[in-house]
């Protein structure tokens, strides 16, 4: 558990990075036509992957509900229990120009330090310190946590700043060992906790920005490793969409097949992983082309 902790720990990076890379690749974006045709092809993904999910619950699952009840889970972003996402995603999205506004409007490097520690502040510092019953934070703006992350992509694009690998290894194996630790010296033999927390926290914000600077700049000679990560890129939203129900097929098929202790079931993490990884892929390779892009179809001149 200890090191299954430690990996868990790691993986809480990955929404963040998605928030920062919005920042990093759309910090420039100005309001236009073409840039909100962008809400089709986002939004068309949801709705298709849902009745999907929908039918999947339905028949695998037997979650049996009217059709009332899957219309409002479609709407309340419940319909794919991984969708909240999607309902994030959307203010991000509408926000996202006038954000780049604010961000480019700064003249200085100092002033756009402040307004990412202020963000920081704000959110993440308040969900870190306000737990387990205690309120000692101002916790009004914790929600906006997404706009830290999407300013520390905007300054890391415009500023390049570099770190030694070795630095980034180091700080995030010790970030991976604060949970495991306390959780064996403050609740021995009971459900890990999280005492210094996971996704909302300064440290993640911390390691987040660490891992993204050991890795933005690298390059790889390979025409096929390129290749598969461009396409990994285009797919990975539907593939985060459909995952679930992958999640939902093999973990019970697993668990109750294999699981005798939690040392030895950690093994099969091994397996199901790449497994729900390549199944997700495949499917979202299939679906993907059928959907709308969003994009103005070319006139064929006469």
């Amino acid at each position: 558990m200890f090191l299954q902790g430690m990996v868990r720990q790691v993986m809480v990076i990955g929404v963040p990075l998605f928030l920062m890379l919005t920042g990093y690749l759309n910090a420039g974006k100005k309001i236009s036509r073409a840039y909100y045709r962008g809400l089709i092809r986002v939004l068309s993904a949801y709705l298709v992957y849902s009745l999907l999910t929908i039918v999947f619950r339905e028949i695998l699952l037997h979650d049996h509900r009217s059709p009332w009840q899957w219309v409002h889970a479609i709407l309340s972003f419940d319909a794919i229990p991984y969708a909240w996402y999607i309902e994030m995603w959307i203010g991000l999205f509408l926000l996202t120009p006038f954000l780049g506004v604010l961000y480019n409007g700064l003249t200085t490097k100092r002033e756009k330090q402040v307004l990412i520690l202020t963000l920081v502040l704000l959110s993440l510092m308040a969900s870190f310190c306000n737990r387990y019953g205690l309120k000692v934070w101002p916790a009004f703006w914790e929600k906006i946590y997404p706009l830290a992350y999407f300013f520390l992509g905007a300054y890391i694009r415009e500023y390049r700043p570099r770190i030694a690998t070795r630095t980034t290894c180091a700080v995030v194996l010790a970030f991976a060992m604060l949970n495991p630790i306390a959780a064996l010296i403050l609740a021995p033999n009971r459900p890990m906790i999280q005492p210094f927390g996971a996704t909302e926290t300064p440290l993640t914000f911390i390691v987040v920005a660490l891992c993204f600077l050991s890795m933005y700049e690298r390059d790889t000679k390979s025409l096929r490793v390129k290749h598969l990560l461009a396409r990994v890129s285009v797919l990975s939203l539907d593939m985060y969409l459909v995952s679930y129900m992958f999640d939902a097929l093999f973990y019970p098929w697993f668990m109750e097949r294999f699981f005798v202790n939690q040392r030895g079931f950690g093994i099969w993490w091994l397996v199901m992983v790449p497994l729900i990884l390549l199944c997700s892929f495949a499917l979202s390779a299939v679906i993907n082309p059928l959907l709308p892009t969003g994009k103005p179809k070319q006139r064929i001149a006469s």
